[in-house]
């Protein structure tokens, strides 16, 4: 039969599809709240045909269609955009994006998968989706599975022994940069890039015996920056190239005074700016013996306090749109251990 990911970030609905369809007879039918997540998983997966809810508070569904189409994935991928919402507005703006159908959500079961079933029959085994998503998957290697299982081994050795910190700042970083304006091309690349921010870190120690020195300095230290830039640059590749700039800018300052070049204000690159509010907020919150709730508030204070200083005020402003949905990220991740008490959960610091 064929293949299908549903992206829905409502949950409940999300299941009641993942059933609709798997009793319909699709025999691989993958599932995501995330669409960030959900375009890594579709580069690796190649499913048949894609259905995704159009009203998502991080991204919605025509912006991820055009996140996919801008990187040559759809429309050779059948996508179909689900929508409670007035369709005739929406038609024509989803048609543009590459959508090839656009469904009530309220529409019968059956009529819904008959739909859906003939688009999935079109890409189902057709040479063209799956070699297009092999040529994607060619051209940014660093998406692929086999660099992510490197980084999560890099990030055992040298972050934590779950390996999750390089997810969670990417999956920060993609929000704020929604939230800061950026388009779904850019969007892509960053979401693929932040994972390797602290490549450099592998270098430290090494950094520290040709010092000749039994631990490493704060120099040492802070030379991570530039050694990830030195592993990662001029490969040919553009979200390498990415990931090379954000490792040598991540922790560079809004008024200068960061390392390694003291760039200041714009002539920090976007992404380096977005990252490093990102892993501020990511090393706040990872303390694991204070209650999350609390952390959080900690984070937005600081972060807030820098505003100027350490961060660029207009992703700071970003950042703050964007809590709630870090703070569900996190949740996901780190997994229910983590989850809050209701009655004990304050306000967010606003």
């Amino acid at each position: 039969m064929s293949s299908i990911c549903i992206v829905d970030d409502n949950r409940p609905t999300l299941a009641r599809l993942s059933r609709v369809f798997g009793a319909a007879g699709f025999d691989d039918v993958m599932t995501e709240s995330d669409p960030l997540i959900a375009v890594t998983r579709i580069r690796e997966h190649c499913p048949d045909v894609l259905v995704v809810d159009y009203n998502m508070p991080k991204l919605n569904g025509l912006a991820m269609v055009e996140m996919l189409k801008h990187e040559g994935i759809v429309p050779s991928l059948p996508a179909v955009l689900l929508s409670g919402l007035d369709l005739s507005g929406l038609r024509l703006a989803a048609f543009k994006a590459g959508a090839v159908d656009v469904i009530d959500k309220r529409v019968a079961e059956q009529e819904l998968v008959h739909r859906v079933r003939n688009f999935a029959a079109a890409g189902h085994g057709n040479p063209a989706v799956v070699s297009q998503l092999r040529e994607v998957r060619a051209q940014m290697p660093e998406a692929g599975a086999t660099l992510l299982r490197m980084l999560e081994r890099m990030s055992a050795l040298h972050d934590e022994p779950s390996g999750q910190h390089v997810h969670r700042v990417a999956a920060f970083a993609a929000v704020i940069g929604a939230a800061a304006g950026l388009c779904p091309g850019d969007l892509s690349m960053l979401r693929a890039a932040v994972p390797l921010h602290d490549i450099g870190k592998i270098g430290i120690v090494d950094a520290a015996r040709r010092g000749g020195r039994d631990a490493p300095s704060l120099d040492d230290q802070r030379s991570h920056a530039t050694i990830g830039h030195h592993i990662l640059k001029l490969h040919g590749s553009p979200t390498l190239d990415a990931a090379a700039q954000i490792a040598l800018t991540h922790h560079e300052c809004w008024d200068g005074s960061g390392f390694p070049q003291g760039l200041r204000g714009a002539a920090i690159p976007v992404f380096g700016r977005i990252v490093a509010v990102a892993d501020a907020f990511e090393l706040i919150t990872a303390v694991s013996n204070r209650p999350l709730h609390w952390l959080v508030t900690q984070a937005q204070k600081v972060i807030a306090a820098e505003s100027g200083v350490s961060f660029d005020p207009d992703i700071v402003r970003a950042f703050e749109t964007s809590i709630e949905a870090m703070v569900d990220i996190k949740l996901r991740i780190d997994g229910a251990a983590l989850a809050l008490e209701p009655t004990a959960q304050p306000a967010l610091a606003s």
